[in-house]
């Protein structure tokens, strides 16, 4: 009888958890553009209606998806906009160039945030506040952005268009760039495992107890649990393979892209990532999760659509579990 209490015990802890957590370990914060072009001094000086701009829109790289009021019932325009500047190909040479990026919305003015002005190939991260960069209050931004007009530029200036420095044609072109706008909500701080591609390149580094992940598009998810030997792994739609050692806690996570890490002994966090496509690892059928235990206990039955359960009510059911949890094991 005490063993089946202790099982059934821990499957309403593990219950408790998939509901929570989810909710929690979520930034708010969408990509608005993500462009890889070639850029060549044939495409500045022939660029219309303007020279030296390249012109993201919905027939290219904009994000279709994007909210249409920015103010409600997420405020992005309140919270920071975050570049990061891949580039793959730069003529050598000191000269410095970088992207002036400008906002051109469905009513009222324009505003220009910039990226990292760089001199050699790589990748260059800058964040700045929605409220800081130039012209940024003549926005409407409960209409939207329409457009974004990226202008390649020299010397940390958007007014330094480099079709108005033909002697630098060579050392500014050809160019070859990747450059993605992520939008990070008020009060949320950027998560790069939104960004789709970047993969163990944007990993998500070590913690406590030498806990390591890497991630690409999708959520990402830090629990902090104790145990030894616990691992996770997650896939689109709810597609969890999650098993404890001793004393591990089950974890959930939703996502879409790379691999799930694993916890170290002790108290170290636990990264959880969502995987691309239909990579069911384990076997279990679509919707469900599937947690072990070295006491023999089993869970499985956890609904697809557990994960999106959020809000009070839902904090409060799970705190009860947990007490009622705690009383059961102490039997």
């Amino acid at each position: 009888m005490l063993r089946i209490s202790r099982c059934f015990a821990i499957g309403l802890l593990g219950a408790s958890v998939l509901v929570v957590f989810p909710r929690l370990a979520r930034a708010e914060q969408f990509i608005l553009l993500d462009a890889t072009f070639d850029y060549t001094w044939e495409d500045a000086t022939n660029s219309s209606p303007s020279k030296s701009h390249f012109y993201v829109s919905d027939g290219n790289f904009l994000n279709k998806q994007r909210p249409k009021n920015w103010l409600s019932p997420v405020d992005y325009r309140n919270g920071t906009l975050h570049v990061r500047t891949e580039v793959f190909k730069k003529p050598a040479g000191d000269q410095q160039v970088g992207w002036t990026l400008c906002y051109i919305p469905y009513s009222g003015g324009y505003g220009c945030a910039d990226t990292t002005y760089y001199k050699s190939t790589g990748v260059f991260d800058r964040e700045t506040k929605m409220t800081d960069w130039w012209n940024n209050s003549q926005l409407n931004w409960d209409q939207g952005v329409k457009q974004v007009d990226m202008i390649y530029a020299i010397d940390d200036s958007g007014s330094g268009h480099i079709t108005n420095y033909p002697e630098l044609k060579d050392l500014t072109t050809p160019t070859r760039v990747r450059v993605t706008m992520v939008q990070v909500s008020a009060g949320s701080t950027y998560d790069p495992s939104i960004i789709p591609g970047i993969g163990a390149g944007g990993s998500g580094g070590a913690g406590a107890g030498g806990n390591s992940g890497s991630s690409g598009a999708g959520g990402t998810m830090m629990l902090p649990l104790g145990g030894t030997g616990g691992s996770a792994s997650g896939g689109m739609g709810g597609l969890l393979d999650m098993s404890g050692g001793s004393g591990g806690m089950p974890a959930s996570s939703a996502g879409a892209s790379s691999a799930g890490t694993s916890s170290s002994a002790g108290s170290s966090p636990v990264t959880a990532t969502g995987a691309a496509g239909s990579g069911n690892l384990s076997g279990t059928p679509a919707g469900t999760a599937d947690t072990s235990n070295d006491a023999g206990c089993s869970m499985s039955s956890a609904p697809q659509d557990i994960a999106s359960l959020s809000g009070a009510l839902a904090a409060l059911s799970a705190l009860a579990l947990v007490r009622r949890t705690r009383r059961l094991l102490r039997r």
